[in-house]
């Protein structure tokens, strides 16, 4: 009797380890793994026009090689421009599982990402958006409590984006003075510094901007310049201020902890690997597109590309110089170490700002 018990015992664990193997969990639940008849369908929300660079070159070949790689055992599926959620909501929108996975500005989410929040800070080098890339990832690698600021997902990748460039509907910004009291669309830390600069900020996201400078909700705005072509901002904008860009623009990639942890093994280790290709060619597109943006605002008739000098410019970081000093002490006060983070992204953009020069 008790070798027929013993018997029983074995063979319902090697029937319960069939079925996990064929098997992965959802929420706790056990469901059919995934197969090439029938796919785990990965709803990716961003907020990015179908054919903005981001898509066509980094987050479309990303999900066709993914699908590819895993036996089309999974599918990407894309919700563009809002479709799924509103752009300030798509990180929360991993976190909560109404997106699997999310492109994230982190602009939209002050106060979230702290320390992130450093790449906002406007003049701390002029290199390009590829190398400004370079330190948002040194940052992260560095700091534990970097990192910490994204435990709510799965990080798939990070990127940074071109410095906000300063766009104006009617009134050409040349000097400091130009700028006093405008309304200026500008979000997240980039309020800050329009407001330390004379203007009036105002939050807006980047869709709803076509149509704040075309009605005169706002005046200007601080962007990234090849918006100008993305979002079509080229066509209510007649000047483009360049030398007084603000911070660059850090985003993330993030999927929803429970699909992550729900895909099978090999998935997973495909998707890490795919993940981390993107990150660079994110920045260096946004290099490419920002020349052509300026390069559009040239040749089109009635439209006027500026140039901030270096004198002129020494004005504007006088003026914002005292958000480093507010930056550091308000996260300090939290218990971040926000003066390391600083110096470090401020050794980091010279270190690459030299380089660069020495090529």
């Amino acid at each position: 009797m008790r070798r027929k018990m013993r018997v029983e015992s074995v063979m319902v664990a090697v029937f319960l380890a069939l079925i996990l193997a064929a098997s992965f969990l959802v929420n706790g639940e056990a469901q059919a793994a995934p197969t090439k008849d029938k796919p785990m369908e990965l709803k990716f929300a961003h907020f990015l026009p179908p054919n903005m660079f981001l898509v066509t070159d980094g987050f479309a070949p990303w999900a066709k090689t993914v699908e590819e790689r895993s036996g089309g055992r999974v599918k990407v599926t894309f919700y563009p421009a809002q479709s799924l959620c509103k752009a300030k909501d798509d990180y929360d929108s991993a976190v909560t599982g109404i997106a699997d996975i999310a492109w994230h500005s982190i602009a939209y989410t002050p106060g979230r990402f702290p320390l992130t929040e450093v790449l906002f800070l406007p003049y701390l080098g002029s290199v390009t958006t590829e190398t400004a890339n370079k330190v948002y990832h040194g940052l992260y690698e560095r700091f534990p409590e970097f990192q910490k600021e994204y435990s709510e997902v799965k990080l798939l990748w990070l990127h940074a984006g071109s410095s906000a460039g300063l766009l104006s509907a009617k009134k050409p910004i040349r000097n400091l003075e130009d700028i006093q009291k405008v309304l200026v669309r500008a979000v997240g830390p980039n309020a800050a510094v329009a407001e330390a600069l004379g203007a009036t900020p105002v939050s807006m996201t980047v869709p709803d901007t076509y149509l704040g400078m075309e009605k005169g909700t706002v005046d200007a705005a601080f962007v990234p310049t090849e918006a100008l072509i993305s979002f079509k901002l080229s066509e209510v904008t007649k000047y483009l201020t360049l030398g007084a860009e603000s911070g660059f623009g850090p985003y993330c990639v993030v999927m929803n902890l429970k699909v992550w942890n729900s895909l099978p093994p090999d998935i997973q280790k495909i998707i890490d690997e795919e993940s981390i290709k993107v990150s660079p060619v994110n920045a260096r597109g946004w290099d490419l597109k920002e020349q052509e943006a300026i390069d559009l605002m040239k040749k089109t008739p009635g439209k006027e590309v500026i140039y901030i000098s270096a004198q002129e410019l020494e004005k504007w970081r006088a003026k914002v110089k005292p958000l480093y000093e507010k930056w550091i002490a308000e996260k300090e006060a939290k218990g971040l170490p926000g003066k390391k983070v600083f110096d470090e992204a401020v050794r980091l953009f010279q270190k690459y700002e030299k380089e660069k020069g020495s090529k």
